[in-house]
């Protein structure tokens, strides 16, 4: 028997034999059957994903975009009728134009069809289609049969014409000791940063056209050498190192390159500079005589000077005896502004009066902080004895000492147990005698490099507005005669060749003096009004319509400067925003030192955090847990102005915030608050939770989310 489903699958003619016969006569025959199968299925649009291309060029519309399916329908029967052809291009058959308004599912599958774009500015094409297995009306989309046309879409990408944009080109200067004893400069996007829009970040590559002269670049993810280039992906990750060759002395280098993207887009040849400084001994030895009383330590920086730099100084005892022999300034860090060149370590050697052998001992730098050392690394000090007086308080062995104060006078001041009970009033100790012409010495004066004669022929005389001063006591140790002095006086050095005074024992002043006050000199300028309200705030002597006289306005520069104010003999210091009125209480707070890296000013140290920026909450999460201070507070105008500079004058946190108590604003660290600075009225009620504060432009304020939102640098600050 014939399996009529088999039958019917097998779409064959069926044929049937037969025999007829009448006992007599015999015939055959053959029954011819023919099956015709009944179309019930409608065709399923499986697939309409689309198509994507680049402007101008031509894509093939695929099985894997576009695919009609029927289970009793042969792909040449299931065919596209389109509605509505293509508006910025047409479609193809087999590379030419496709005449007619249809195309079948054996066309696609053939990969016969395809999509030429025209050009234009479109980003969007289409063409409409309704599908037919040519004998039931209707498709089915996504499980609905529909009558009406469907859209197939065509994305059109425009090429990108346009190279990429450097938007940050800075000469990269932070240098740092890396673990293998080298030194090194991250080069990251702060210094080094181009945008495309068309373009992901690890497309954007600069290509090195002329690499490093001094030095060589590595990727310290990998380990490897970079030669060819690097993406921007690279610069954000900071996984680019400029490692510095210490075999060549230099302090600068460069590389030359070209950005480009995947389209071959190239931007004009760009130049990186990579500078930094060095910091040194001035001199490898020094011998000086055992009264020589202070010496201070010429330390160098050469090259970048631009920024702050530090190195640490270390003491080795070699026959010397640090506390006996000598005695060095508690502060075992030397720091460099911005700017500077040059500073002293103040050494004071011990005179014991003894005849005793020549000492010994060596000062080491080490471990810098954005700068590298030179090769005078280490300066050897030999301690010469006197010989019964015939050694030169400034012997050199056939060196060519110079002023051992350079061009920067130091004068220390007492301890604040020896200071008069007037606030008014410095205890000067100290100043070397010299020059065998004569010399004043007036507050504030630049000393200059003096030549040195027989201190028995010199003689000292203080002044003060003409007159001459008589010093507080005397002291005499042995053959030296120390006076002692209150406030500050002018210094005048004579040479003294009468015969009464031939004989006359040496005379000089003694240095014991612990804090170091860096004198400015006195031209008379007005002071400006911030300063001038700063000062009638403290100071209830000072009459309003008082010109007050100071070298300068008071600036982060000049902080910690001193100045003699003659109209009222008062002394005042910049604290890096206004001059005030310099006390006991003033120097006990000056001799506190802000951490490695934290910047001093007022009374609190200030860390600015830029190489990750984050949310209020995480700011002030971080401040308190790793920086063990809290997001810094705001006293006054001036304050916010110092603030706003710090900065850089971009956008940072501050530590106000109405989280706990909305309408109610208070300070991260508890403080009152005495200053605001909103840009526009204060906003008495947060609005859609901005209860924590962003410092803008001008450095006005504004109410910002405190969880979410844009992330920005903060301030973090702690007492000293």
């Amino acid at each position: 028997m014939v399996n009529q489903e088999h039958m019917l699958k097998a779409a064959l003619p069926l044929f049937a034999r037969f025999v007829i016969s009448n006992g007599l006569k015999t015939k055959h025959g053959t029954f011819k059957i023919t099956l015709e199968t009944v179309d019930q299925a409608l065709p399923m649009v499986s697939r309409n994903k689309g198509l994507r291309l680049m402007e101008g060029t031509m894509a093939l519309i695929s099985s894997d975009v576009l695919q009609l399916s029927d289970p009793d329908t042969s792909s040449k029967n299931l065919t596209f009728l389109l509605a509505q052809l293509p508006q910025y291009g047409h479609l193809c058959y087999r590379g030419a134009m496709l005449l007619q308004h249809n195309f079948t599912q054996q066309d696609v599958d053939n990969m016969d069809m395809a999509y030429k774009h025209g050009g234009g500015n479109s980003q969007i094409d289409r063409f409409t289609f309704i599908a037919t297995d040519r004998t039931n009306v209707g498709f089915i989309v996504d499980g609905k049969v529909e009558m009406e046309p469907v859209t197939f879409t065509i994305q059109v990408d425009h090429l990108d014409k346009t190279a990429p944009k450097i938007v940050h080109l800075r000469c990269s200067s932070d240098v740092e000791l890396l673990k293998n004893g080298n030194y090194g400069i991250y080069i990251t996007s702060r210094s080094l940063k181009a945008y495309d829009p068309d373009t992901e970040e690890d497309q954007v590559i600069f290509k090195i056209l002329r690499g490093p002269r001094y030095g060589y670049l590595e990727n310290i993810t990998t380990g490897g050498f970079i030669q060819e280039g690097f993406s921007q992906k690279d610069l954000n990750g900071k996984t680019l190192l400029y490692v510095i060759n210490p075999s060549w002395k230099v302090n600068s280098d460069s590389l030359e390159f070209q950005v480009t993207d995947p389209t071959g887009n190239s931007a004009a040849p760009q130049t990186l500079e990579l500078r930094w400084s060095q910091i040194e001994m001035q001199q490898a030895e020094y011998q000086v005589c055992e009264n020589v009383g202070m010496f201070p330590l010429k330390i160098t920086r050469s090259g970048h000077a631009i920024d702050s730099a530090f190195a640490e100084v270390k003491v080795n005892e070699v026959s010397a005896t640090l506390g006996k022999d000598f005695t060095v300034t508690p502060s075992k860090l030397i720091q460099f502004d911005p700017g500077m060149s040059m500073k002293m370590w103040n050494i004071a050697i011990t005179y014991d009066g003894l005849e005793e052998d020549d000492e010994v001992f060596e000062v080491v730098l080490n471990s810098p902080v954005n700068a590298v050392l030179g090769t005078r690394t280490k300066a050897v000090v030999k301690i010469l004895d006197s010989k019964g007086g015939q050694c030169s308080s400034f012997h050199s062995s056939g060196q060519n000492m110079h002023n051992v104060l350079g061009t920067d006078i130091l004068f220390p001041v007492s301890s604040a147990s020896s200071l008069p009970s007037s606030s008014d009033t410095v205890h000067l100790e100290g100043i070397p005698l010299s020059s065998s012409k004569e010399l004043m010495v007036h507050r504030g004066d630049v000393l200059q490099e003096f030549s040195l004669v027989n201190l028995s022929r010199m003689r000292l005389r203080a002044v003060r507005n003409g007159r001459r001063v008589h010093p507080s006591s005397v002291l005499r140790n042995g053959t030296n005669l120390a006076f002692r002095y209150h406030g500050l006086v002018s210094l005048k050095v004579e040479d003294d060749t009468s015969s009464a005074n031939a004989n006359k024992a040496n005379e000089s002043i003694i240095d014991q003096g612990q804090t170091k006050i860096n004198m400015i000199s006195s031209r008379k300028t007005v002071v400006p009004q911030a300063d001038k309200a700063d000062l009638m705030s403290e100071s209830h002597s000072i009459q309003q319509d008082l010109i007050l006289s100071f070298p300068k306005s008071c600036t982060p520069d000049l902080a910690g400067l001193l100045h003699l104010e003659e109209s009222t003999q008062s002394l005042f210091q910049c604290d890096g925003i206004s001059w005030k009125l310099w006390t006991s209480k003033s120097k006990d707070v000056s001799m506190k030192k802000c951490a490695s890296g934290w910047s001093h000013h007022g009374s609190s140290c200030y860390f600015l955090v830029t190489d990750q920026k984050v949310t209020w909450n995480t700011a002030a999460r971080v401040c308190r847990e790793q920086y063990l201070g809290s997001l810094t507070s705001v006293v006054t105008k001036q304050h916010m102005q110092w603030l706003w500079n710090f900065s850089g004058r971009k956008p940072f946190w501050i530590g106000l915030n109405d989280q706990v108590n909305p309408g109610h604003w208070e300070w991260n660290a508890g403080e009152p608050v005495t200053f605001t600075n909103w840009r526009r009225s204060p906003p008495y009620l947060s609005k859609r939770g901005k209860n924590c504060v962003l410092v803008q432009r001008r450095g006005k304020w504004q109410a910002k989310d405190c969880r979410k939102g844009n992330q920005h640098n903060y301030v973090c600050s702690r007492k000293l």
